[in-house]
């Protein structure tokens, strides 16, 4: 059963509003054919956000590509494990269409993460119709948290504009800062 709707309060700022200046086709904010999406936490932990898919997203006449699906799924869940203090890359994902999202159709996708295990990090996410809470989609991936390497290089790369961002504090964990 999908949260009630009073827990998806859009005036939380998105933990992803303002902290990376780049070009990521799911959530970047410099990528001009991205999906930008915005994720904001939930009270248990995971994420959420909301998209509405253009012609831009088109596969079959009128219905969402499946492959952009796939990637507010995985983008969802990157977001999900980096909400619980990692980051992380997808390693694998199995993937439910269960019915086909129109275009102009508003979705929410919620993720969170399920369970760990050493570097491994279990997650789940779903696509629902935002009128209806039918569910559309579900995945489950596995996510490997990065090495303390990468996460410096990548808390290096960014710089302080990610410090007091959930991704800098992700980054700052991971490359053993805090």
């Amino acid at each position: 059963m999908p949260p009630s709707d009073d827990v998806f309060d859009a005036t939380v700022p998105a933990m992803n509003e303002d902290t990376i200046d780049h070009h990521c086709f799911g959530c970047g904010n410099q990528n001009p054919s991205g999906l930008r999406l915005r994720f904001r936490p939930l009270a248990d932990g995971g994420v959420w956000a909301d998209f509405t898919p253009t012609r831009d997203h088109e596969g079959y006449m009128g219905m969402t590509h499946g492959g952009i699906l796939s990637t507010i799924l995985d983008e969802a869940m990157s977001w999900a494990v980096t909400h619980a203090g990692d980051l992380g890359v997808t390693a694998r994902m199995s993937l439910s269409f269960r019915r086909p999202v129109r275009l102009g159709q508003p979705i929410r996708v919620l993720a969170w993460v399920a369970g760990r295990k050493a570097r491994a990090i279990d997650t789940r996410a779903e696509v629902r119709d935002v009128e209806t809470g039918e569910l559309l989609a579900s995945a489950e991936g596995r996510f490997m948290r990065v090495t303390p390497e990468q996460a410096t290089a990548w808390r290096e790369a960014y710089g302080d504009q990610i410090d007091d961002s959930a991704f800098g504090a992700a980054a700052r964990r991971n490359a053993g800062l805090s």
